[in-house]
């Protein structure tokens, strides 16, 4: 199991519950979207790999891709014309997930965490202090 964060690159709704729904029709459109990755997911591409090099960049038997924070690759096959997907060992979320966050964002690509149903959104205020659902108080 892992940490995953859709990156999306249309409007989606506000109301919470149709935004999952429409997030979850996203899903689906993209497991047939054979258009490739949309040129922002790919600079979002480009600016994680400099800090965390993608699972393909690691020879099959280098011990340093026990190190990496990535649960799948390579990572540019998880992205599409409309979403994006990112695999993170849970270990390592608390590290990534704001990275991937700040980078997304910069790029106008909306985030979504599942796993705690948050929605964030290009210029929209941050709760800088909440802690993370995987966190534990």
């Amino acid at each position: 199991m892992s940490f995953t964060v859709d990156l999306i690159l249309t409007d989606v709704p506000r109301d919470n519950g149709t935004a999952w729904r429409y997030i979850e029709a996203l899903r689906d459109e993209y497991y047939e979207d054979k258009s490739g990755a949309h040129e922002k997911l790919k600079k979002l591409h480009e600016a994680l790999i400099q800090k965390y090099p993608c699972l393909c960049s690691y020879a099959d038997d280098d011990p340093e891709m026990d190190n990496s924070p990535w649960a799948d690759g390579p990572i540019m096959d998880n992205f599409a014309s409309k979403i994006g997907m990112l695999a993170i060992v849970y270990s390592r979320a608390n590290e990534v997930f704001p990275l991937i966050l700040e980078k997304a964002l910069a790029l106008d690509i909306i985030v979504a965490d599942g796993q705690s149903e948050k929605i964030y959104r290009p210029g929209e205020e941050q709760e800088p202090n909440e802690k993370p659902w995987w966190k534990f108080w």
